[in-house]
């Protein structure tokens, strides 16, 4: 594998890329927060390195959308006008990097150096539908410089859209030599007859930019699509344009895919899942917000509702315990709470234990203990919740209107 690009690892920023090392090999990807590239960096997207730091798999280097490289966005104005840009549609999935390696047919994912969790719901698709991929990883020469890619759908692994069956659908090639995509017709031709992988479908546009734009935000139901072309230097070029309706759906799950959903739930109090819609009503968002919502909140709303059912049973337990609070009766407070955690299976962990010294020592209507049994419900610090506390309204709207990350292929 010597005829690869061989990358010097001692100039790869650790505080912009993550390396691991494992089984001889090296994967370079990206930090999340990673939000500036440079044309030296591109290449650093998604790659897998031998000992000796040569490429054995390569993703395809980072592209932008338009609007975010104006020098990129100008090249391809250029291209349209020409008539030299193709739009294969854009899939909203998973990337899979497929590879011989030694010999050796491998599947990965844009992270991993394998396919991780995705191995069970991949391998017995490829083994289904796509028989003649192993095969064509394992013997064809194609492989010996090129990373071949995919994108798989899956309704059990929605993004934003959700698609009704699992499929893999070709991308196209990377070179290992220069980490260059590949596209050609003639090479996609070869790929789908030896792979029985269809390539995405390309769809037919205005050769006017605004006249493309216009037509590609209006879709509902797609991404958008990838304009990829050669500039007037020879390089090759990918650059997203993406549809209105996804976008918005994009920054649902921005907003509500996490923590970001449980912080609002919170804010909100809410305490049934039939409140979801309503509360985010109240801020201008729509019903595929709320569902989007409705993941991340019944899940905790249940598990808040269980926790504070256990710290109602905590308070009844502990209220004759309570006496005036006056420190002399501390200790003795103290040593009962450590003997009803031993005997009670219900208030083993020392959550409880914390909230406990905080009936103690704090008022009850303060509501201090709650706020450890809140804390706990969201995987957030008390601290957290208290600096929440001192504007709600202030809190929830900058959730609602945090700028969104595009970090998709």
């Amino acid at each position: 594998m010597s005829s690869t690009l061989h990358v010097d690892l001692a100039a790869v920023d650790p505080t912009q890329f993550k390396i691991f090392h494992e089984d001889g090999e090296t994967l370079v990807i990206p930090r999340k927060d990673k939000f500036r590239w440079d044309e030296g960096e591109v290449h650093l997207r998604s790659l897998v390195l031998d000992a000796q730091g040569h490429v054995v798999s390569a993703g395809f280097p980072k592209f932008f959308n338009l609007g975010e490289h104006p020098a990129h966005d100008r090249a391809l104005a250029e291209a349209m006008a020409g008539g030299a840009v193709e739009f294969p549609e854009k899939i909203d999935g998973s990337l899979i990097v497929a590879d011989r390696i030694r010999g050796v047919a491998r599947l990965r994912t844009r992270g991993r150096r394998d396919l991780g969790e995705f191995a069970a719901e991949v391998e017995p698709l490829v083994a289904r539908l796509y028989p003649r991929l192993i095969q064509f990883l394992h013997e064809d020469p194609l492989l010996d410089e090129h990373s071949i890619l995919f994108e798989l759908v899956s309704p059990s692994r929605a993004v934003v859209l959700k698609y009704d069956e699992t499929r893999l659908h070709l991308l196209g090639a990377v070179s290992k030599r220069t980490i260059t995509p590949r596209w050609d017709a003639a090479m996609l031709a070869y790929l789908t007859r030896a792979t029985g992988i269809e390539a995405t479908p390309i769809h037919p546009l205005p050769s006017d930019l605004d006249a493309a734009l216009e037509q590609v935000r209006g879709w509902k139901g797609r991404e958008g699509v990838v304009g990829r072309f050669v500039d007037a230097a020879g390089a090759p070029r990918l650059i997203k344009i993406k549809a209105a309706d996804y976008l918005r759906l994009h920054a649902y799950r921005s907003i509500f895919g996490g923590s970001g959903a449980l912080k609002v739930a919170w804010l909100l109090d809410l305490h049934e899942p039939s409140e979801i819609i309503p509360a985010l009503a109240r801020y201008g968002l729509d019903w595929e917000a709320a569902e989007f919502a409705r993941a991340e909140v019944e899940p905790y709303l249940e598990r808040r509702r269980a926790m504070l059912a256990l710290f109602a049973a905590l308070r009844e337990v502990v209220a004759p315990w309570l006496g005036t609070r006056q420190k002399s009766e501390k200790r003795a407070y103290v040593d009962r709470i450590r003997a009803l955690m031993a005997s009670d299976d219900r208030f083993r962990e020392q959550l409880w234990f914390t909230a406990a010294m905080k009936l103690f020592d704090a008022d009850l209507e303060r509501g201090d203990a709650q706020l450890i049994v809140d804390a706990a419900a969201l995987g957030e610090s008390p601290s957290t919740l208290l600096a929440w506390q001192r504007n709600p309204e202030a809190e929830i709207r900058a959730t609602l209107t945090a700028p969104v990350r595009d970090d998709d292929g």
